[in-house]
């Protein structure tokens, strides 16, 4: 069981760094998306957890957006736009649940 370090899910690794990690599971993935929100999307003293609504936490899509490119940079995986729905971009948890099934699709 790999683990991601809530402190350094801000940082930028090369793309492709999901087959560098042991395949992480949903809670660890939920964790670091919960982990890199915290950090660098919601304001100090109003963290989120891995299953609160992004919307209703008042994340917009700009930040969306800035989620979108931390998986991308962090874990080498891009949602096509026609994966972009609610089901699967509502929470952290929500968006890990996406990644490893698509991860386990291929």
């Amino acid at each position: 069981m790999s683990t991601i370090d809530p402190v350094r899910a801000g940082a930028i690794v090369s793309r492709g760094a999901m087959a560098s990690l042991s395949r992480p599971d949903v809670d660890e993935l939920a964790s670091a998306l919960t982990a890199f929100v915290n950090a660098n999307i919601m304001a100090r003293g109003r963290p989120i957890g891995p299953d609160d609504d992004f919307e209703r936490a008042g994340v917009d899509s700009m930040g969306l957006l800035k989620v979108l490119l931390f998986i991308e940079a962090q874990f080498g995986f891009w949602l096509p736009d026609d994966d972009l729905v609610e089901a699967n971009i509502a929470s952290s948890r929500a968006l890990a649940n996406y990644i490893c099934r698509q991860r386990d699709l291929s």
